[in-house]
C-alpha cells in the first residue's frame, strides 16, 4: 500500500465520532437553552421599560416646552397622549417589544391605572409605580417611579413581591439600577 491509497482511506469522520460530536452538543445546547430564554425575556422586558421611560419623558418635556398640560395613559400594549401633539413622535405600540399578542409577553403593573399628567412645569400632581415582568420568570423584573411633585422619573429592578397585583407596587420597592 503507498503513502497515497493510505491517505485516501482516512480522510473524513468514522459514524462513531460524529455521534460522539452531535451528542456532545445535544448536551451543550439542552444545558444552555434555559438561560438563553431567561436571556431574551429580561431583554424583553428592558425594551418594554426603556419605551415607556422615553415616552413619559417625551411627554413632560413637551409639557414644558410647549408649557402646556401632557396627559399620558399606558396600557400593556400601547402609550398614548392627549393632546396627542405631546407626543412629538407618536403614540407608541408596545406589542411589538413585548412579543407581540403571545400569551408569554411582558406584563405591566400599575400601582393606579389612572393617566399620569405634566404640568406646564413638567410636575405631577399624583406618583405612580410601573412595573415590568415576565409571566414566566420572578427574576428580572424592572420598575418606573414618578415621583409626586416635582415630577422625577427614575428606573430601576423591582424586589417587590412575584407576580405584583394592581395597586400594590411601592416607589420604595423599585431600587435604582
Amino acid at each position: 500500500m503507498t503513502l497515497s491509497q493510505y491517505q485516501r482511506k482516512n480522510f473524513g469522520f468514522s459514524l462513531p465520532e460524529v455521534l460522539a460530536i452531535v451528542v456532545i452538543v445535544g448536551i451543550l445546547a439542552a444545558l444552555s437553552a434555559p438561560s438563553f430564554f431567561s436571556w431574551v425575556n429580561n431583554k424583553r422586558i428592558e425594551d418594554v421599560s426603556r419605551q415607556v421611560e422615553g415616552a413619559l419623558k417625551e411627554g413632560q418635556a413637551t409639557a414644558i416646552r410647549t408649557s402646556q398640560q401632557c396627559s399620558l395613559t399606558i396600557s400593556s400594549s400601547s402609550i398614548t397622549a392627549t393632546p396627542p401633539s405631546c407626543l412629538p413622535t407618536g403614540a407608541r405600540d408596545l406589542t411589538q417589544l413585548g412579543g407581540g399578542t403571545n400569551p408569554n409577553a411582558v406584563d405591566l403593573i400599575a400601582a393606579n391605572n389612572t393617566p399620569i399628567e405634566f404640568s406646564l412645569k413638567g410636575s405631577t400632581a399624583s406618583s405612580n409605580v410601573l412595573v415590568f415582568y415576565h409571566p414566566d420568570q420572578s427574576q428580572g423584573m424592572r420598575c418606573i417611579a414618578i415621583a409626586a411633585g416635582i415630577g422625577i422619573i427614575r428606573t430601576g429592578e423591582f424586589r417587590g413581591a412575584y407576580p405584583p397585583t394592581a395597586n400594590q407596587p411601592e416607589a420604595k420597592d423599585c431600587y435604582a439600577s
